[in-house]
C-alpha cells in the first residue's frame, strides 16, 4: 500500500486518450506521494518542484529497479 512519504511513479501524459479504444502516449517519471485518499482515488505527487493531482489508477509505488533505471538516463 502506499503512504504518504513514498517514491512512486506514475504515468505523465504527452497526448492523453480521448476514448477508451485509445492508449494515449506516456513515460513513466518518478515523484514524491504527498497525499493519498483511498475513497478520493487521487493522488498528490511532488515532481519538479510542483504539486500534480493524479488519478490513482496511474500511480505506483517505486521498487529499488526504479531507482536504478532513472539514474542512468
Amino acid at each position: 500500500a502506499m503512504k504518504n512519504g513514498d517514491i512512486v511513479r506514475f504515468k505523465s501524459y504527452t497526448l492523453r486518450p480521448t476514448s477508451s479504444q485509445d492508449c494515449g502516449i506516456w513515460s513513466w517519471k518518478l515523484g514524491l506521494l504527498v497525499r493519498y485518499e483511498k475513497w478520493e482515488k487521487i493522488a498528490s505527487v511532488l515532481c519538479d518542484g510542483k504539486v500534480l493531482r493524479i488519478r490513482a489508477e496511474d500511480v505506483e509505488k517505486s521498487g529499488k529497479k526504479d531507482i536504478q533505471r532513472f539514474k542512468k538516463n
